[in-house]
């Protein structure tokens, strides 16, 4: 199966995203003096909150930021500290010397275009707690190849991921319920979607390309895989297959972490016994709460892992 060539098309959106994001910026007064410190511009709400920006953005073609980008969880300011939780609309707009960036666990949104027309920006990492992704966040990010979206995302807005024509795969998480038009369109090298929620999310006309669905796989929970394959604009994937243990692994994902904290104790152990009374519809919840892998819950995975609590 040929690839069609996608670089005309990925050069012009890249270009039309500065314009718009200058425009965007232009017709939106700033709301606070922007601070600078150890090379990131904040804008600061509160007595204890910081929002990253991009001081220049309205006076420059391209943006101040470049090479890698680390933001901190906190920030002090004349003597008070702050909680770094939201990247701005526009922050790192048109950054095109930025090639990575990560971003704490405090955030809690990434605003609308904040990334748009970073043409060389190769990796993002991102906190894996509830995070909102607005709408063109990452528009024109041509150079993305891997991106992981938090565990708590429950939709992707219009745009999010337009045309970033590199992006080889991408991993949805198992909260996810809708993808809203032009979200993952115009990606002709995704080879691997990992969808990890248990029911296909809802994807309006225009989500995805078909084009750029025949040449990817769809990596799907085993217990819906035939929902998936069933279900409108789902089934136009070119293949559908299971995920594997290795996969949820992977992410992060362990045996025994049932309720998705990152620990594997006695609260686990609670909830494990109210799922063998009544089975839960997260797909992420049932793989952790099936202690020995054999694709059923039932009273020995109970009594195995209360023995492994017992040895800790």
């Amino acid at each position: 199966m040929t690839r069609k060539k996608h670089g005309s098309l990925s050069s012009f959106v890249a270009a039309s995203c500065c314009l718009i994001a200058i425009a965007l910026s232009a017709a939106s007064p700033a709301l606070a003096r922007s601070i600078e410190v150890n090379g990131v511009w904040y804008i600061l709400a509160g007595t204890d909150r910081a929002f990253v920006t991009n001081r220049n953005f309205a006076d420059e073609a391209e943006g101040p930021y470049t090479g890698d980008v680390v933001v901190p969880e906190q920030i002090t300011y004349r003597g008070r500290t702050y909680s770094v939780i939201s990247v701005a609309s526009n922050a790192f707009a048109c950054c095109e010397g930025l090639t990575s960036v990560s971003l704490p666990s405090t955030l809690r949104s990434i605003n609308t275009c904040a990334f748009i027309g970073c043409t060389n920006l190769k990796q993002v990492t991102m906190p894996t707690t509830r995070l909102t992704v607005s709408s063109c966040a990452f528009t024109g990010c041509t150079s993305l190849q891997k991106i992981t979206l938090p565990r708590l995302t429950e939709r992707l807005d219009s745009l999010t991921f337009y045309c970033c024509a590199s992006l080889r795969t991408l991993v949805l998480p198992h909260r996810l319920s809708t993808i809203c038009q032009g979200a993952l369109e115009h990606l002709p090298l995704l080879t691997n979607l990992y969808c990890f929620a248990s029911e296909p999310p809802e994807a309006e006309q225009g989500a995805f390309s078909m084009a750029d669905q025949q040449n990817c796989t769809l990596h799907v929970p085993r217990e819906t895989l035939q929902q998936y394959k069933a279900s409108p604009v789902w089934n136009k994937f070119y293949r559908i297959v299971a995920l594997s243990d290795n996969d949820y692994l992977a992410q992060g994902y362990q045996r025994g972490d049932v309720n998705d904290d990152g620990q594997v104790d006695a609260d686990d152990l609670n909830l494990l016994r109210r799922i063998l009374v009544s089975l839960p519809d997260d797909s992420a919840v049932r793989w952790a709460a099936d202690i020995n892998g054999d694709g059923t819950i039932n009273a020995v995975d109970y009594v195995m892992f209360a023995g492994q609590l017992k040895q800790q």
